[in-house]
């Protein structure tokens, strides 16, 4: 169902999702949501490795940094500084790479997820590994839709601030607010794709919570900053506080496919 484009509404949910970070980690805590994680058999342990060791080499340079840094020299620490941000930061968050990195660590937000929706639901989805490869490919897909969606949003922005080149100022936040959104909307179709929307219906549902899709990218983005943890904490967290937002806002647990199919909204 089509919603009127409210942008308080957006700023609402925006708000309420990072509010709802800390009660992710108590729901996990409580539910004990790791549990069963290992059942899907060696290839995820392969993935969460590899991711691993692209977080690895974030730490080792950060690590360079720290080792480099003098308070009687601040304009070199300066330097340094930057060179971290531009061969760490630039690393894990350059082109397609963060997408890569989801598609790395799936096995977490499928896991983390689908727990989340049968506590709150009581409906178990299938949860074999054969589902598990299912939803690898599906990430697989959406990160590409994502980053090509990215690429042209930048391009978009890139030459409209060329054109009024006054507000020029702009366009990084611009362009990381969509980034944001994109990361966010990765870890939300997670949701969508167990009610059975295709990666088409599910962007598509996605507009009605650009807030909660924006806030959950946010929050990705700053905790894949912290080296190793935060590259293993970043799915869990936020695709437990997706699911549990999304169970509160959306019609999907109830409806399913359904709530596509209504009437549109006179805007």
């Amino acid at each position: 169902m089509k919603k009127k484009l409210d942008l308080k509404e957006y700023g609402e949910q925006f708000r309420y999702t990072l509010f709802k970070m800390p009660a992710a980690g108590r729901f996990i805590q409580e539910h004990r949501l790791w549990e069963g994680f290992w059942a899907y058999g060696w290839v995820t342990r392969f993935l969460i490795v590899i991711a691993l060791l692209v977080g690895v080499k974030f730490l080792s340079v950060a690590i360079n940094w720290f080792q480099n840094f003098s308070l009687t020299n601040p304009g070199q620490a300066l330097q340094n500084m930057g060179m971290m941000f531009s061969e760490g930061f630039g690393f894990l968050f350059s082109g397609g790479m963060k997408y890569a990195m989801l598609v790395l660590l799936e096995v977490l937000v499928f896991h983390f997820s689908r727990r989340t929706v049968f506590i709150l639901t009581g409906n178990d989805s299938a949860a074999t590994f054969h589902e598990f490869m299912d939803a690898q490919v599906r990430m697989f897909k959406v990160g590409i839709y994502a980053w090509v969606m990215e690429l042209l949003f930048t391009i978009a922005f890139k030459i409209f601030f060329g054109i009024f080149g006054a507000i020029d100022f702009l366009q990084p936040a611009c362009v990381f607010a969509v980034q944001c959104y994109f990361l966010g909307f990765a870890i939300l179709d997670n949701y969508h794709e167990q009610f059975e929307l295709s990666i088409k219906e599910s962007s598509r549902y996605a507009l009605n919570y650009v807030g909660v899709a924006a806030a959950a990218g946010l929050v990705a983005y700053l905790m894949m900053l912290v080296p190793v943890a935060g590259v293993i904490a970043a799915p869990i967290i936020t695709s437990v506080a997706v699911s549990l937002i999304m169970y509160e806002l959306s019609d999907l647990h109830i409806l399913g496919r359904g709530v596509l199919e209504q009437p549109e909204e006179v805007v």
